[in-house]
């Protein structure tokens, strides 16, 4: 009976562990929903169609980003820039994948993750601060 117990223990902490449906860097296109600043407070100083800010300063831009093979692509329609980048993943566990990236030369970290809202529903995210500012993605 011990033994069956401990079966049943371990196939039930091995189902729960499972990263299986944490979305990863590749499996989506993403959009900027916001860009936050360390200058000023975490402040908002640029945000998507999806975001908005406080600060009278703030911009609204289009950037997207791609991620394949270990390179990442931003593209800021507003300005019409492209930016470069690469990724590797260094940990997941059941709710998050996190990456090591490199943006135009400035190292960061980023994490894709469901995010649930209050509704329910739940979608992908995708974060990564660069040196003073976090930008926050969902996707496409």
């Amino acid at each position: 009976m011990k033994k069956l117990v401990l079966c049943l223990v371990v196939l039930l902490f091995l189902t729960g562990c499972s990263n299986g449906n944490v979305p990863r860097i590749e499996d989506n296109n993403w959009i900027m929903t916001s860009v936050q600043s360390k200058e000023t407070n975490g402040q908002v100083v640029a945000f998507g169609d999806r975001g908005s800010s406080t600060l009278a300063s703030a911009k609204q831009i289009e950037l997207t980003c791609t991620a394949q093979n270990g390179n990442l692509t931003f593209t800021d329609q507003t300005n019409r820039t492209t930016y470069t980048g690469t990724y590797k993943l260094s940990e997941t566990d059941p709710q998050s994948s996190i990456y090591q990236i490199v943006v135009e030369g400035k190292e960061g970290v980023a994490v894709v993750a469901m995010t649930s809202y209050q509704d329910g529903s739940k979608e992908p995210t995708f974060i990564f601060n660069l040196d003073e500012y976090t930008v926050n993605f969902f996707a496409k």
